[in-house]
């Protein structure tokens, strides 16, 4: 049994350790390269999750901007209607100005209409007074000449 002791006895604290432990004793430039690597894992992870993250924002706000863009040029496109409309109807109003006649226009065409009313009206009443004048000549002359009439009738006979 004292040979067993002495085996025993032999057995150093590093494999002590060992024999007892159920953990393996790893080095200092293991534990680093580990940390490292599951360090650059975890930024690439996290890298990859935030790129597919703001990929998708992307895609979303450029929809958005692209929609917004096609609005704009809808109602950029109604604008130009509206203001094509305004310049045809705004060169129809001058040309209406233009070839319409103003207050004094019309004020002086009435005392034209006026002056040429009235003087057709004096020339109808000389007209009238001329022909009367015209039939009381010629009733005076063919009463003149009735009488004479039968005179001369009866001198034929």
């Amino acid at each position: 049994m004292n040979s067993m002791f002495r085996l025993t006895s032999r057995i150093t604290s590093s494999q002590q350790a060992r024999l007892y432990s159920s953990s393996t004793t790893t080095t200092k430039s293991s534990t680093t390269r580990n940390g490292l690597i599951g360090f650059l894992l975890g930024v690439t992870t996290a890298g990859a999750a935030g790129y597919y993250y703001l990929l998708g924002e992307y895609n979303s706000a450029s929809a958005a901007l692209l929609i917004s863009v096609q609005e704009l040029q809808a109602s950029t496109d109604k604008v130009k209607d509206y203001a094509r409309r305004i310049e045809t109807i705004d060169r129809d109003v001058n040309k209406l100005k233009e070839s319409a006649a103003t207050k004094q226009q019309l004020s002086d065409l009435k005392v034209d209409f006026r002056k040429l009313y009235d003087t057709l009206n004096i020339e109808h009443l000389e007209l009238k007074t001329h022909v009367w004048g015209l039939e009381k000549d010629l009733s005076s002359s063919s009463s003149k000449n009735n009488q004479k009439i039968p005179a001369s009738n009866e001198e034929q006979k």
